[in-house]
């Protein structure tokens, strides 16, 4: 799993030697950057770090995430990917005190508001995008939108998830305005949209705050063939 039509880089599947360069990749760029992120100051919060560092590495357990390594063999790029299924249940940290507990809950509405089984009653399972960084070097060179393509052919590629979770749809939540320009370009289908301004404490100021241009968290799905 290697070409990405482009010819200064690749796309290949994350193993567990990986793991250590992903986490750290991570931390300096996802970390740091993501709009929900850098809107809280979540690098300033040693125990909400801990969360999200732990959040990640279930995500690499999964075994459905993809790396983007340049010619020269260094990390330029990193998607996190999952299986989700409608008759999911999942409960909440009720110890996460802390500013990761807060992304959590934003998403969690975003999610339920999105409601994608509800809107395709017909589709059981999603492969879903969880995490999508790119170094902040390589931004804007078509990094972002190939790591989102491969995830959309990721069913042909994983038996596991072709044959046993045999998911008929891709959903990703974009936080940041450049992922849902990638997703736009690959055809991805905007289901939903909530502004930040709109996304308010119980003071009625916003809780997100990020920085230009990142004015909305959307979702996107695309259907997949799996024949």
């Amino acid at each position: 799993m290697s070409n990405s039509g482009n010819d200064w880089f690749s796309i290949e599947a994350i193993t567990s030697e990986d793991r250590q360069a992903v986490i750290e990749f991570l931390k300096k760029f996802f970390y740091r950057d993501e709009p929900l992120n850098n809107a809280l100051g979540l690098m300033d919060d040693a125990k909400a770090i801990v969360k999200l560092e732990a959040y990640c590495n279930s995500l690499l357990d999964s075994g459905l995430a993809c790396k983007a390594v340049s010619k020269d063999g260094h990390l330029i790029g990193v998607i996190l990917n999952g299986v989700k299924c409608k008759f999911d249940k999942h409960e909440d940290d009720t110890e996460d005190d802390t500013k990761f507990k807060l992304i959590m809950t934003f998403l969690k509405k975003v999610d339920n508001e999105a409601n994608v089984f509800g809107q395709y009653p017909n589709v059981c399972r999603i492969l879903y995008i969880d995490t999508v960084s790119v170094d902040d070097k390589y931004r804007g060179k078509g990094v972002c939108k190939a790591l989102i393509d491969k995830t959309r052919c990721l069913h042909l590629f994983f038996r596991e998830l072709a044959f046993k979770n045999r998911c008929s749809m891709v959903y990703i939540e974009c936080s940041n305005y450049f992922s849902a320009k990638a997703a736009e370009k690959l055809g991805f289908q905007c289901i939903y949209t909530l502004s930040y301004k709109d996304y308010l404490n119980d003071q009625g100021q916003p809780i997100f705050n990020p920085p230009p241009p990142h004015t909305h968290s959307r979702v996107y799905v695309l259907p997949l063939d799996n024949d």
